[in-house]
C-alpha cells in the first residue's frame, strides 16, 4: 500500500506556497489521502485540506489566488475555494462534538493537527500528508487499518458516536463501500448510542443515506445498520416492518440499480405513496428528489398493474409524459426487479428506434398557432396547444403542414 500524493500536493501548491510564507501549513486530510493509499481511482476526488489558520486568516490568504470563495461553512471552520478550476474545502483544526441535546456541533478551533485527527470519524479518515514535504501523519494506524480491512475509530467507539452520532451511518458506508470489517466493539457501541441518532438534523441524515443507497453493494452495510438497531433511524419508512417484511424489502433495495431514488421507491411499493411521501418530508429532501421520487414510483405502479395486457403505442407516450425525466429509471427498475412489464420493452425499444419518443409535446409552438388561427395571446391558444399536444400523443408525430391543418379544421369546428 504504497500512495503518491505528488499530483494532489501540485494540485494546492499556491495555496501551499501563500500559507507556508504567513508561517501556517496545509494538509491534505480525509478521502483523499484514504483512496490515495488504497489505490482507488477516483475521477475528481474532493481536495480536502487543514490547517492552523483561523478562517479569518485563510480568506486573507487565498485572496488573489483563487477564482472563487464560498463563505457559507465558515462558522464550522470552512472555508470553500475554487483553485484552477477545481473546488478545495479548508478548514481550520478543530474538535466538535454534540451535547446530549443539541442538533448542532459545538466547534473549537486549534492549532493542533494531532487533536483535529483524533476527532475524525474513524482511523482510516484520520491520516493528513503535509502539503509542502509530503510527510504522511497517521497516529491512529489508520494505514495499517486499511492493509488489515479494519473498520476502527480514534477514540474508543462510544466517544466518537456520541461526539457525532452521524458517524454511526458512515460506519455502514465505509462497510458496503470500502469493504472493511468493525472492530470487536464497534457495533455493539453503535447499538447502545442508537437512538442518539435522534438528535442529528434531518437534512445531515439525508445526504448521508444518498451517499450511502449510490453504493452498488448495500448488502454488507444494511446488515449492518439491522444489527446495531439503526435502520429505523436511517430509514424512518421501515420503522413499523415486520421483520421478515423488512429483510424482503431491503432485499429488494439491494438488488436495485446504484440510484437513491429507485431504491426509496422499492420501499415505497411497500409502504405506500402516502408514507413515502412523508418519509421524503421527514428527510427534508428537495421538492425535485422528492418529485421525481413519487414519479418513480407511481410509474412501476402503473406498469405493474398494467401486467400482460399489452401497451398501445399511444398508451406509451402518455405514460413517457406522465413520467417524465424518470421514465427510463423507471423502466430500469422494472427490469431489475423482475417486475412483468407486458410488452412495454418492447414497444419502447421499437418507437425510441424511430424517435418517436422525442419531444412529446405540440408541433406548432403558440405562435405559430396565433398566426395560423389570428389569435391573440390568451387562454384560447392554451386550448389549442393543449389539443394539438393531445393528437401528438393519440397519433403520432405529424409534419407542420399536417398538424397546421388538423387545428384548423378542428378550431373551425369548435366555432
Amino acid at each position: 500500500m504504497n500512495g503518491s500524493f505528488d499530483e494532489h500536493r501540485r494540485a494546492v501548491a499556491p495555496l501551499s506556497d501563500q500559507f507556508k510564507r504567513a508561517g501556517h501549513r496545509l494538509y491534505l486530510v480525509g478521502g483523499v489521502v484514504r483512496d490515495e493509499l488504497m489505490g482507488r481511482q477516483v475521477e475528481t476526488p474532493d481536495l480536502d485540506l487543514t490547517t492552523d489558520a483561523t478562517p479569518d486568516q485563510m480568506k486573507s490568504l487565498v485572496d488573489g489566488i483563487v477564482e472563487a470563495v464560498w463563505l457559507q461553512g465558515e462558522r464550522f471552520g470552512t472555508v470553500g475555494v475554487r483553485l484552477e478550476g477545481r473546488t478545495i474545502e479548508i478548514t481550520t483544526h478543530r474538535a466538535e462534538a454534540y451535547t446530549s441535546d443539541s442538533r448542532k456541533p459545538d466547534v473549537s478551533y486549534s492549532t493542533d493537527l494531532a487533536a483535529d485527527l483524533v476527532r475524525r470519524d474513524f482511523t482510516v479518515n484520520a491520516m493528513a500528508v503535509d502539503v509542502v514535504d509530503g510527510v504522511l501523519h497517521d497516529p491512529h494506524g489508520g494505514r495499517s487499518d486499511l492493509g488489515a480491512g479494519l473498520l476502527r475509530t480514534p477514540l474508543d467507539p462510544e466517544i466518537s458516536f456520541a461526539d457525532d452520532p452521524l458517524r454511526m451511518m458512515r460506519a455502514a458506508r465505509f462497510v458496503a463501500g470500502l469493504g472493511l470489517t468493525p472492530v470487536p466493539g464497534l457495533v455493539e457501541a453503535a447499538t447502545r448510542l442508537a437512538d442518539r441518532m435522534e438528535i442529528v438534523s434531518a437534512e445531515r441524515k439525508c445526504v448521508e443515506l444518498f451517499r450511502f443507497l449510490d453504493l452498488p453493494d448495500l448488502g454488507p452495510g444494511l446488515a449492518l445498520l439491522v444489527d446495531a438497531g439503526l435502520i429505523g433511524h436511517v430509514i424512518p419508512g421501515v420503522s413499523d416492518l415486520d421483520e421478515p417484511v423488512l429483510s424482503a424489502v431491503l432485499g429488494r433495495m439491494s438488488g436495485a440499480p446504484p440510484e437513491p431514488l429507485l431504491r426509496l421507491a422499492v420501499l415505497g411499493q411497500v409502504i405506500g405513496a402516502v408514507a413515502l411521501r412523508g418519509m421524503a418530508t421527514g428527510l427534508r429532501m428537495s421538492g425535485r428528489d422528492t418529485s421525481d421520487l413519487m414519479s418513480v414510483l407511481y410509474t412501476i405502479d402503473e406498469i405493474s398493474d398494467a401486467g400482460d395486457s399489452g401497451w398501445s403505442d399511444e398508451a406509451v407516450r402518455r405514460l413517457v409524459v406522465r413520467a417524465g425525466d424518470m421514465f427510463y429509471p423507471s423502466l430500469r427498475l422494472v427490469e431489475a426487479l423482475g417486475l412483468d412489464d407486458g410488452d412495454l420493452a418492447d414497444v419502447v425499444s421499437r418507437l425510441d428506434s424511430v424517435g418517436e419518443l422525442n419531444d412529446l409535446g405540440p408541433p406548432l409552438d403558440g405562435a405559430a398557432v396565433m398566426d395560423l388561427l389570428g389569435l391573440e395571446p390568451g387562454t384560447q391558444v392554451g386550448e389549442a396547444l393543449a389539443w394539438l399536444t393531445d393528437l401528438r400523443l393519440t397519433e403520432g408525430r405529424l409534419d407542420r403542414d399536417e398538424a397546421a391543418g388538423r387545428l384548423s379544421a378542428w378550431w373551425a369546428g369548435r366555432t
